[in-house]
């Protein structure tokens, strides 16, 4: 019964433990490249902007997985050694929340209605 007592009375007086709770989070940095396909602003298909390889040829940039930086000791590591904190973070998940709601036939027509305009301006 002694042992009860003393097993519960340790279970009280746990504190809780968390790991990693110092370290900054990818969706708080300037770096942060949420997908705007995906409704879910913090999931796995995320980019960083500090790491990408640049095709020579067409000079388009392929931006790396934010996870796959952190997760990587050369590049930003498990402290976030390249952390810049996002100053309008509340704008930026704004921003995704409108972008990824809107259907690519909205996109689509809005840039159609767009060049037709633009073209019967220039008449």
């Amino acid at each position: 019964m002694m042992k009860f007592i003393f097993f519960l009375t340790s279970i009280v007086q746990c504190k809780q433990i968390i790991r990693n709770a110092n370290i900054p989070s990818c969706k708080n940095c300037i770096y942060f490249n949420p997908k705007y396909t995906n409704n879910d602003f913090t999931s796995s298909l995320t980019r960083c902007t500090k790491f990408g390889d640049k095709n020579i040829l067409t000079d388009e940039i392929t931006y790396d997985f934010a996870d796959c930086c952190r997760n990587d000791e050369t590049k930003c590591g498990k402290e976030g050694k390249y952390f810049e904190q996002e100053k309008n973070i509340n704008l930026k998940i704004l921003k995704h929340k409108i972008i990824s709601n809107i259907p690519l036939l909205s996109i689509i027509a809005i840039w159609f209605l767009s060049a037709f305009v633009n073209l019967i301006a220039k008449k």
